[in-house]
């Protein structure tokens, strides 16, 4: 709902410069580099709820019910004046919590907006038919999004018996293991050629590049079947990932292999079989489409519940979240005259590949997952894969 708002703002923004080719730029501060206290502060602490923040001169139609309005005979002498507490209310209504920048953003429109709509009424717009069903579609769309931001704020408030419940049902959902893992890259890297930049995409193109492709991933899938062999015998994982990266042709020093503790919901979905693993155990390959993962059990331990109380709220927030809305969605489900509408083009197909739900990055997740430790990243080839 937020990105909806602030889209509207920036849409009306850009609408209003176009309708005002003409508008002289604002004065230039004479210290641009100097920022005020109130604006250092967050803004408006020092500003008494009915001050003026925004005044509007040439602006004063009645109609303007949430602004104090003062007008004259003559329009040029009248103005509208909008105080601290409404133009709070209006950008609380807008977006909660709403930051300084936006606030900005939001006093540089409203105004234009106000001057608009002033000259929309004088025309008599508000009569136009087509004002009346985008008005009435407008309104549905905002008490919609209502709705779902009341849901939502009803969702968050999970009683604490719940999120208890929730953990002890779930005993498996909060076993962490503390984990090496090793990665080892699909392809190679190799040093650039002297050739210029078109001839060098030609040859890639070529199927002696193809070719040089598809033996450079072969080799790289032995190398990872030996560096696992030599990982279940013992040998070192951050010794054995730099073998890795050096086979590969990666400059410079890999992460450390050690990822810390991870729950299984902070994994791929196709390598969560590693928790699974005793202590002291290494998993067989994982294949990805950037690479080959290993990992090794160090130790495990269930998560202490103080630790996963926010993990748990967040998960069980989302489902009354998800099951509210499909509640309304399956208890009005509508009928549609397939001989007046086309026919609905059908779902894209699942992304696949490097940045598809299939590849994700070293750390571990998908996006709607949780996300592991920040530790987990690598400075060079898994997350480069994945983009």
């Amino acid at each position: 709902m937020r990105l909806r708002y602030v889209t509207l703002l920036t849409l009306a923004s850009l609408a209003m410069g176009q309708a005002a080719p003409n508008a002289t730029n604002p004065a230039v501060p004479k210290h641009p580099g100097r920022t005020s206290a109130a604006a250092q502060a967050g803004g408006e602490s020092s500003v008494p709820p009915n001050a003026a923040v925004i005044t509007v001169p040439g602006v004063c139609d009645a109609a303007l019910a949430d602004t104090k309005t003062m007008a004259s005979s003559n329009k040029q002498g009248c103005k509208t004046i909008i105080t601290r507490a409404q133009f709070e209310a209006l950008a609380n209504a807008l977006q909660p919590n709403m930051n300084a920048q936006t606030k900005r953003r939001l006093a540089d429109v409203y105004p234009r907006l106000l001057a608009m709509a002033q000259e929309a009424r004088r025309r008599g717009l508000e009569n136009d038919p087509k004002y009346k069903e985008v008005a009435r579609f407008s309104r549905l769309q905002i008490l919609s999004q209502q709705l779902s931001q009341s849901v939502k704020e009803e969702a968050e408030k999970v009683p604490e018996a719940d999120i208890e419940n929730y953990y002890k049902d779930n005993p498996e959902a909060f076993e962490q293991a503390a984990l090496l893992r090793l990665f080892v890259p699909k392809e190679k890297q190799h040093a650039p050629a002297k050739a210029d930049t078109a001839a060098k995409d030609s040859e890639e193109e070529s199927p002696k590049g193809s070719e040089m492709q598809k033996a450079d991933e072969e080799a790289m899938k032995r190398m990872a079947e030996e560096i696992q062999k030599r990982a279940a015998a013992g040998e070192d994982f951050d010794q054995l990932q730099r073998e890795a990266y050096q086979a590969a042709g990666i400059g410079g020093s890999p992460a450390p292999t050690s990822i810390g503790k991870l729950t299984r919901s902070q994994i791929p979905i196709d390598q969560r079989k590693a928790v699974d693993l005793k202590v002291g155990e290494v998993s067989p390959l994982y294949t990805e489409p950037n690479g080959f993962y290993i990992y090794k059990v160090l130790s495990k331990e269930a998560k202490p519940l103080e630790e996963a109380r926010d993990e748990i709220r967040t998960t069980l927030s989302q489902q009354r979240v998800k099951d509210a809305m499909a509640k309304y969605q399956q208890e009005n489900t509508a009928i549609l005259n397939e001989a007046y509408f086309a026919p609905a083009s059908p779902p894209p197909p699942p992304r696949t590949g490097p940045g598809g739900p299939s590849a994700p990055g070293p750390a571990g997740n998908p996006q709607s997952r949780a996300t592991p430790p920040s530790t987990n990243s690598k400075p060079a080839s898994p997350q480069a894969s994945q983009k």
